[in-house]
């Protein structure tokens, strides 16, 4: 996308470590000198090579305050595209997008935003306009799970989770009664519980145009290896919600397939993902498309149907000759970025807090309804 242009000037807003650090460098993989306004976690893409500059933020809630930072740095550091690389930045992009002081990329409205990160919101959403996903209820406390359980409302297996994290933070499996005592180490209010379905988890990725999937990938990962293959049922699945709320931008869906071949929508994830830089090693470089300035129109979506890369090192340093391109790439992308990849190994900058407020979600969010 940026290539060829004379390499632009990025503002990446971000409040995060581990999820803005991917975004980041397929940014800079696609040519962007990105520059990062943000606080927290973020703190973190300082040490990477791939930062041209860390702006400390004063944000503490209040948006005005932000997009006084991001006026000023557009104006000081001459920028050229403003994007978001995690859920809160997400949500402020798309609320002040149309007052920032130049072009953002591709992001939701905020209202669908709110509809699909909120994964209450999106379990009942799914559930009224014949998407495919697993039924849900939603709880104030675990106490209050624990008599549905009891009552017979509603039975195990289930899972559990809270409705404006990522990342898999709190997400807790309940396959029978022995395990509910983990429901005691539960920190979060309130508590998605959702029908347990069995089978193969896996994910699609895309990119919208205002309701249209231009660019997917639908992958299976697991501790060993990320590999990427066809599945038209998630497709269909995931473009007939993108039709329904109109979504424009990268999102990133959570699945189940079942031995029968059907495939259930855990969460929507709208925003970029965790797993972008594989993508981005494999073929197809979600971030880039999501700056570029140019719509597509054709009508068949850009698909990246398959490549394996595998996520251990030792395998590839010790039999180089067995390697694959996809592992050779996989290496570099993290080995000639040592500081920042040291700092991801050992957990030092600490994303688990980071997530948008439920209140301010549930302010624009119609029908938000809590199961006594």
């Amino acid at each position: 996308m940026m290539r060829g242009r004379g390499a632009p000037n990025g503002l990446m807003v971000a409040f995060a470590f581990s999820l803005p650090y991917h975004v980041m460098r397929c940014a800079a993989a696609a040519g962007v000198r990105v520059h990062v306004l943000g606080n927290g976690a973020s703190r973190g893409l300082r040490m990477s090579r791939h930062c041209r500059g860390y702006h400390e933020s004063r944000f503490v809630g209040d948006p005005e305050t932000l997009l006084g930072e991001i006026r000023d740095v557009v104006e000081a550091h001459d920028i050229n595209i403003i994007f978001p690389s995690d859920d809160v930045s997400t949500r402020l992009v798309s609320m002040l997008r149309d007052r920032l002081p130049g072009r953002a990329s591709r992001v939701p409205e905020l209202a669908t935003f709110d509809l699909l990160n909120d994964k209450w919101n999106f379990t009942r959403f799914c559930g009224e306009n014949d998407v495919r996903a697993p039924q849900g209820w939603l709880f104030e406390s675990g106490a209050k799970l624990r008599q549905a359980l009891e009552s017979g409302e509603i039975a195990l297996p289930l899972t559990v989770k809270p409705i404006n994290r990522s990342g898999g933070f709190g997400v807790m499996h309940f396959r029978d009664a022995d395990e509910l005592a983990q429901l005691d180490a539960v920190d979060y209010r309130p508590l998605l519980a959702q029908r347990h379905i069995v089978g193969e988890t896996i994910g699609i990725s895309v990119l919208c145009e205002r309701g249209r999937v231009v660019a997917h990938a639908v992958q299976r990962r697991d501790a060993a290896r990320f590999a990427l293959f066809e599945n038209p049922d998630l497709l269909a699945n995931v473009c007939r919600l993108a039709s329904l709320t109109e979504f424009h931008g990268p999102a990133n869906f959570d699945a189940v397939m079942t031995d029968d071949g059907l495939s259930y929508l855990v969460e929507c994830n709208p925003r970029f993902w965790y797993t972008i830089s594989l993508s981005m090693i494999a073929g197809l470089n979600f971030v880039d498309l999501a700056l570029s300035a140019e719509q597509r129109d054709t009508a068949e979506s850009v698909a990246l149907k398959n490549g394996e890369v595998r996520l251990a090192f030792l395998p590839t340093l010790l039999r180089p000759w067995r390697a694959t391109a996809l592992d050779r790439k996989f290496l570099a992308y993290n080995l000639s970025d040592p500081i920042a990849y040291l700092l991801q190994r050992t957990k030092a900058y600490d994303d688990s807090e980071v997530a948008v407020p439920v209140a301010e979600m549930k302010a624009n969010s119609p029908r938000e309804q809590v199961a006594a």
